[in-house]
């Protein structure tokens, strides 16, 4: 999407509202080409709006977009903002506007905040980031840094738990405190506690067995848990939807956990198991001889996966070159490393502006600041956002 597109519904957002003449967008927009500067920074420069309001119009955008909200709806809530100055994601609860994912991100953040994992600002601010990404707000949560992936998957459990009433809130609250202090599995906690076992002895869950498999990262398991829940579907429903894991490898990791649970096969070997499966296409069904033949090898966690990225493979996985045009690009990466910015520029695989972000991101990487995830992250937000990297980043909570 053009920025100058992003730019109109910007403006026609703000009007509808009644946050802002028309006249004085058409002034700002002039403004805005003159400077070379997002019209949202002109916008808040001025004194129209304010960052706030800006950054709610931002989330309006998003939502209708996606077709959760009308545009009737959003004017309704940013001409509430404008009224009492508090959030959008508060003001569109106020007005009843129920959005199932937002306000399952709600709870579920209200959950974190109750167990003194994360704190009420630092919830509004991922509620924020999550509508403007359309990312799930539990990975939010961890792309921030505002908890790791052992107490996010631990929030997500003790929510299960109560929404399946096998424990109350209270409960919930508790175990997800200790978990959050201690940093151990819930389910330790809760059986520690007194508590029923909530896990058989031999069994792994189908996306812990996925993890392990390297068949996909803990962040996207979150979040494809978090939607699993949200929506009420079953986990190896939304990966095939999410075109993250086809049918096929959905079938054979149940027969996997089936394995595990017998006792025939440990996690780490079955985890291989599915691997295997994964790279051949082949279901999962094998002799005695061949898993007996099968030796357990420890996997490298995925985050180990992404270390010393060069800018080639950084744009890779940020994804905005097709694998054709990648392959060129790494032969001049090869043959002529001097010259390959300019050719990229050049060639149109990138502009000037995205280029800069892209090696904005990968010196943070270098210097331990940002991972590769939370790159990826970044660059997609401000790509609908656009004007300075550094200060998407530290909307999202990084500061560069």
């Amino acid at each position: 999407m053009s920025q100058s597109h992003t730019s109109s519904q910007i403006g026609d957002l703000l009007v509808a509202a009644g946050l802002v003449s028309p006249d004085s967008i058409e002034s700002a927009l002039v403004m805005s080409k003159g400077r070379k500067s997002p019209l949202g920074k002109v916008l808040v420069e001025s004194g129209l709006v304010t960052e706030r309001e800006l950054n709610g119009t931002l989330q309006a955008q998003n939502l209708i977009r996606e077709r959760l909200i009308s545009p009737e709806k959003a004017s309704d809530v940013l001409k509430l903002m404008r009224v009492n100055g508090d959030t959008f994601v508060d003001n569109l609860f106020s007005l009843g506007c129920e959005i199932e994912a937002i306000n399952f991100g709600r709870n579920l953040g209200k959950l974190f905040v109750d167990a003194g994992a994360i704190s009420p600002h630092k919830l509004s601010l991922a509620l924020e980031t999550s509508i403007l990404s359309g990312l799930p707000i539990v990975r939010v949560l961890v792309l921030q840094k505002s908890v790791n992936e052992m107490v996010a998957y631990a929030g997500l459990t003790a929510q299960l738990l109560v929404n399946e009433r096998k424990i109350g809130y209270d409960q919930a609250v508790g175990a997800l405190k200790l978990s959050h202090m201690h940093n151990e599995h819930i389910e330790e906690i809760l059986e520690f506690g007194g508590l029923k076992r909530y896990r058989e002895e031999n069994s792994v869950r189908l996306g812990e067995l996925f993890v392990l498999s390297e068949l996909i990262s803990e962040l996207d398991l979150l979040s494809c848990v978090e939607k699993s829940m949200a929506e009420a579907k079953p986990l190896g429903q939304v990966l095939v939807d999410e075109g993250i894991i086809s049918e096929l490898i959905v079938s054979s990791a149940l027969r996997a956990q089936k394995y595990i649970a017998e006792g025939t096969v440990d996690p780490v070997r079955a985890a291989q198991m599915l691997g295997l499966c994964a790279k051949t296409g082949r279901p999962l069904e094998f002799s005695v001889e061949e898993l007996a033949a099968m030796k357990p090898v420890m996997v490298r966690p995925f985050s180990e996966l992404k270390e010393n990225l060069s800018l080639v493979d950084m744009i890779e996985i940020i994804g905005i070159v097709n694998s054709a045009e990648l392959e060129q690009v790494r032969l001049v990466e090869q043959r002529e490393s001097d010259k390959l910015e300019q050719f990229l520029v050049n060639r149109g695989f990138v502009d000037q502006e995205k280029l800069d972000a892209i090696k904005a991101g990968h010196a943070l990487i270098s210097q331990g600041v940002l991972t590769a995830e939370q790159l990826i992250f970044a660059f997609h937000v401000w790509l609908w956002r656009r004007g300075d990297f550094v200060s998407t980043l530290n909307l999202l909570g990084w500061k560069a």
